[in-house]
This record gives C-alpha cells, sequence and structure tokens, in this order.
C-alpha cells in the first residue's frame, strides 16, 4: 500500500513541475493566481505535518516537494508582485 501511495503522491507532484520549470526560467507569473499558490503551499505543508505525525513517508516526502514548488513559485509571484 506504501508503494502505491508513493506512486500517487509522485503523479501529483509532476503536476506541479513543469509550472515550476516555466516559472523559475522565465520569472513570469502574471498569470497565475495568487490565492491559489498560497492554498497550495499551506495544503501542502499541512499533508507535510499530517504524513510525519502518523508516520506516512509517502505522504510527506512527495508533499515536501510539492510544498517547496509551490514556495518557489510563491516567491517569485510575490518578487514580481513587488516589482
Amino acid at each position: 500500500m506504501e508503494l502505491l501511495g508513493f506512486v500517487a503522491g509522485c503523479l501529483t507532484l509532476l503536476t506541479y513541475v513543469p509550472q515550476a520549470i516555466k516559472t523559475i526560467t522565465t520569472k513570469k507569473t502574471r498569470d497565475l493566481s495568487l490565492l491559489t499558490l498560497i492554498l497550495l503551499s499551506s495544503g501542502a505543508l499541512a499533508w507535510v505535518i499530517y504524513g510525519i505525525g502518523k508516520h506516512l513517508p509517502a505522504v510527506w516526502v512527495t508533499n515536501s516537494i510539492v510544498c517547496l514548488l509551490g514556495l518557489s513559485i510563491l516567491a517569485i509571484k510575490l518578487q514580481e508582485k513587488n516589482t
């Protein structure tokens, strides 16, 4: 069952990778919703905490990466907004 959790987590994670790569390379976030980025990052962080608390590596490992990607995009969005 843990393997299925890792597969599911990796598939979810892979949905954010193209957006993160594009955002990091272009530094353009105009069309991205600030609220969505905040909710994504907060939700992923909550899953990390939950996964650690329940000792579920498939949950906390994959969501840690999702959280980092979301925070990276969010940071670029906030920088762009302040310039």
